[in-house]
């Protein structure tokens, strides 16, 4: 069987023995590797998008995760900003608008010369260079019918993307977007909202025609429904708002100073079903869902049981430090404000508990679970709706849960993230082991907010923590208990083998979904995002545009973990090796260790 099976095969084949549903990548749009028409911000669609996705197809990868897919301003890359349905230009692939005769391959030559040196992200040249040449390519098309009958018809099809041309349109002709400081009756530029409208067609098309070959691949493909609310957005949809509060993330074991995000929060009154956050919330998910397989829910807690602190506090970090959930606070002396959302009763709160703790409400009625999963409930049955499945939803539950999101999960029978690299291995109770995952759990060794785990490591050492990780993984991967003080003593002097451990964890179970983000898969040491620390390096990582290679050299050197060996070790330690087809596996796993083919 071995000389028959193609690694992809043998990959897949063994992620069926174990239990795994799914192994997801995660990526950013930016982060994609660079092609030759590449101006210094990623894309999938570009010819090097494409090869990604077939790489990953053949290492026996079953679906590819991105960011949050809208407009990024200006001055702010980070995508967890972007606009709720705009989709954003710097995704346009620009290579393919010159073979379609859109845009002049002399400009984008120009481009691409000039863009700045460099593996990062150039965000501020991409940002004014892709609109130059978009606008270009938009003046091209003017007079070509079969163009502009494919603009009219979206126009038709979306009725919130006239608002957003009336914007882009209102902005060109100022010059600026800050709206804030725009006169009461501002100009409007037609030829921006055209070519407004153009871009959008020009970003869908690509990501359809990108989503078929993901597809064929037999990969899904996922969004990312952000819980923030873009700049553009705030203005598009202020009456949507609840006024004197804002969003942010209480104290926790993951940002335990807390964060005021500012995002503002969608008033309550809005969202019964006729309301129009209902319906702003529903047009969100046809928008993803339309054109996705699934998607992962940012800070869910946002959707169920949002923290929630005063604007007109000086101090935003105190503001949120003494912040409240927003229904589940009936008799707050400093939020006299949401009595009137509250959906417990004051006996119901743990008052010896902080507010943010996840038994602050002691237990629901089942009239209250309902009230509190109104927007999960409609998430669920879009996405069934859509003929998705239920387990495509990757549900971004950290550190905390409180009551009112376990049980709105456990109503859908959802799982939540096991972050392991966060695990103290010494607590049998804690949310990060991986013994403590159930099936429908999400799995991963780190996220994109997370150090890569090659940096993890040393800091390990240097703290005392290996030798405790070293014999929790030797607990997970022994196949009987003769095998444990060999894996420990190798897990506890080699970091190399200690890291393709923390991976074969990942696929030991039970937990049947695996997550890995791309800096951990190709073992670098540098942070994608630093989160709540303004830093200019933060989201302009990318993946080396000669990825195979890199790939191939950092498992040759130990810096990345190798995952044929991880997946080989996950059947061992489930005694999934011991008849002829798992030694077959075994065999096609490690003939060449992780590289396909």
């Amino acid at each position: 069987m071995a000389s028959t099976l193609t690694f992809q095969q043998a990959m897949r084949t063994a992620l069926d023995r174990l239990g795994i549903e799914r192994l997801v990548l995660s990526i950013h749009q930016a982060s994609f590797p660079a092609g030759s028409d590449d101006i210094g911000h990623g894309t999938p669609y570009s010819e090097r998008g494409r090869a990604l996705v077939d790489w990953l197809a053949e290492l026996g990868f079953t679906g590819i995760s991105l960011g949050p897919a809208g407009i990024t301003s200006r001055g702010n890359p980070s995508p967890y900003d972007s606009t709720a349905l705009s989709r954003n230009p710097l995704h346009i692939a620009l290579g393919p608008l010159c073979e379609r005769g859109m845009l002049d391959p002399r400009a984008l030559d120009a481009a691409v010369k000039n863009r700045p040196s460099g593996d990062r992200v150039a965000y501020e040249y991409a940002w004014r260079t892709q609109r130059r040449l978009l606008d270009q390519a938009a003046m091209a098309c003017r007079e070509n019918q079969s163009v502009q009958a494919r603009l009219a018809e979206l126009r038709r099809s979306d009725p919130w993307l006239e608002r957003e041309a009336r914007f882009e349109a209102v902005a060109a002709a100022i010059g600026h977007d800050d709206w804030q400081q725009w006169p009461a009756s501002p100009p409007e530029s037609d030829e921006a909202a055209e070519r407004f409208v153009f871009a959008q067609w020009l970003v869908r098309d690509q990501h359809a025609a990108f989503r078929r070959h993901a597809n064929g691949l037999g990969l899904r493909v996922y969004a990312d429904l952000a819980i923030g609310v873009s700049y553009r957005d705030r203005f598009l949809a202020r009456d949507l708002f609840l006024a004197d509060y804002a969003m942010g993330a209480p104290p926790s074991r993951t940002n335990p100073a807390g964060q005021p995000w500012g995002y503002p929060v969608l008033d309550p009154a809005q969202l019964a079903p006729d309301g129009d956050g209902w319906r702003y919330v529903s047009t969100r998910l046809e928008a993803v869902l339309g054109d996705h397989d699934g998607m992962r829910i940012d800070h869910p807690h946002g959707w169920v049981c949002p923290w929630v602190y005063r604007t007109d506090d000086p101090s935003p970090l105190h503001a949120v430090q003494h912040g409240a959930r927003l229904f589940e606070s009936p008799d707050l002396p400093d939020h006299q404000a949401l009595a009137a959302f509250a959906r417990v009763r004051p006996e119901q709160i743990e008052r010896g508990e902080p507010r943010y703790a996840d038994r602050w409400v002691r237990a629901l009625e089942s009239a209250q679970v309902e009230a509190y999963s109104r927007v999960f409930d409609l998430i669920v049955g879009r996405l069934l709706a859509a003929g998705r499945r239920q387990g495509d939803l990757l549900v971004e539950v950290l550190s905390t849960c409180p009551c009112p999101l376990a049980e709105v999960l456990a109503r859908h029978h959802l799982g939540r993230y096991r972050v392991t690299q966060k695990a103290v291995v010494r607590d049998l109770s804690d949310v990060y082991r991986s013994d403590t995952a159930r099936p429908e759990d999400w799995i991963m060794v780190g996220t994109h907010d997370t150090p890569p785990l090659r940096a993890v490591l040393p800091t390990w050492r240097s703290r005392g923590e290996t030798a405790d990780r070293a014999a929790y993984l030797a607990s997970r991967l022994a196949g009987d208990s003769s095998e444990f003080a060999d894996l420990e003593r190798r897990f506890s002097q080699d970091d190399r083998q200690l890291a393709t451990a923390m991976f074969a964890d990942l696929f030991r179970g039970p937990a049947r979904n695996v997550l890995i983000f791309w800096t951990d898969l190709f073992g670098l040491s540098e942070p994608y995002n630093r989160p709540g620390v303004s830093d200019a390096t933060n989201w302009s990582l990318r993946l080396d545009q000669d990825f195979e290679r890199a790939y191939r050299q950092a498992t040759a050197r130990g810096d990345a973990p190798d995952l044929a060996r991880a997946v080989a070790w996950a059947l061992h330690a489930r005694r999934l090796d011991r008849d002829s087809e798992g030694q077959s596996l075994i065999a096609a796993l490690c003939r060449t260790p992780s590289e396909p083919g």
